[in-house]
């Protein structure tokens, strides 16, 4: 598929979900989709050419060998100071950062946060309740660097740092 039509129909996607909430007050299940196609397109990733088990990307150029989890998170005006969370991370999975594409109420990617495997396991600890790699947006946030957002509309991607 051509890569305008790609960009057509994720913009088209973004619309109908916006609109789709507005009218019925849920979301539709498609931020992780639109967040792996932003977050390939301003970071300089690929989509890894055979599946791996949470590898959502692969890093190019200065990123080549870094493998990415990305999650996604729409934040709604109205949900703003609740605690979201982000969706369950296979900490035993074979992904080096963890990206969290954060998308306004009309599904157009913010920011993109990363932090890197060692600092998630840390702040989500060896709790039992805790299993399952369950995170708030807000702890993420707290261990995680900024590696894009639309202020900056470039990416300044130097993982040396997270």
């Amino acid at each position: 598929m051509e890569l305008y039509q790609l960009d057509k129909l994720m913009e088209e996607t973004r619309q109908l979900a916006a609109k789709y909430r507005d009218a019925t007050g849920q979301p539709l299940p498609v931020s992780h989709d639109l967040a792996c196609y932003d977050a390939v397109r301003y970071l300089n990733l690929k989509t890894a050419d055979k599946p791996e088990a949470s590898v959502d990307a692969i890093g190019l150029g200065e990123l080549e060998g870094h493998k990415f989890q990305i999650k996604g998170r729409v934040q709604f005006n109205n949900l703003k100071g609740k605690q979201q969370r982000i969706g369950q991370m296979n900490l035993e999975g074979n992904w080096d950062v963890c990206l969290l594409v954060l998308l306004k109420d009309d599904y157009h990617a913010e920011v993109i946060l990363a932090a890197d495997k060692m600092a998630i396991r840390e702040a989500i600890g060896d709790k039992k309740i805790n299993k399952r790699g369950a995170m708030t947006v807000s702890q993420f946030r707290a261990i995680a660097e900024p590696v894009w957002s639309t202020e900056q509309q470039e990416a300044d991607v130097d993982l040396e740092d997270v």
